[in-house]
């Protein structure tokens, strides 16, 4: 509940509201308006090559900051796409009313040092995860659930932070015996 942090999510609706500053993904945006882009009705496909355009310009805004009359500008075209389109009862209208709500989450990284675009990063971080859990076939139980996303979260956090996995747990077991806590300040 005290957690700060920007989260980089996904755009479904459960993070709207779960932290108090988020940076959607735009990869996720971008793929969703290629996809549009490319499909056979002249509309739909005009809406998605409006909003790749504009998606693509906001990801390089990532490397190269606008000025403030290259902001403006691409305000205001991504403000004319969804007056556009938004009424619309098609995929056109779901995608430029997706975009509205996600808003204030679009650009969180040109306001907030080292808030990435995507969430690229992420899912390769737990890609190891996945593939852990396509071999053993999971648990069979909640509580061994439980155990395997801790023992997994130790692992990667111990591996980004150039730490012996090995190390921690055999500190946390034997502050257990002593009844301590384990030293987390590297956390």
């Amino acid at each position: 509940d005290d957690w700060d942090g920007i989260l980089v999510s996904e755009g479904d609706g459960v993070y709207q509201t779960w932290v108090a500053k988020r940076q959607t993904c735009l990869a996720h945006l971008i793929r969703r308006a290629r996809g549009l882009a490319q499909r056979s009705d002249p509309q739909l496909a005009a809406c998605g090559k409006r909003a790749l355009a504009e998606l693509q310009r906001l990801c390089h805004m990532a490397h190269s900051p606008p000025t403030g009359g290259q902001w403006r500008a691409w305000y205001a075209r991504l403000c004319d796409l969804i007056t556009h389109y938004h009424e619309h009862k098609n995929e056109a209208g779901q995608l430029v009313r997706h975009l509205l709500r996600e808003m204030d989450a679009l650009w969180v990284f040109l306001l907030e040092h080292g808030v990435e675009t995507t969430t690229n990063r992420s899912e390769r971080a737990w890609r190891f995860a996945v593939m852990w859990r396509k071999r053993s076939q999971g648990t069979n139980s909640d509580k061994g659930s439980r155990w395997v996303e801790r023992l997994l979260s130790l692992q990667e956090t111990c591996r980004l932070q150039a730490r012996s996995t090995y190390a921690v747990l055999v500190d946390a077991v034997r502050c257990s015996f002593y009844g301590q806590l384990p030293d987390t300040a590297w956390l």
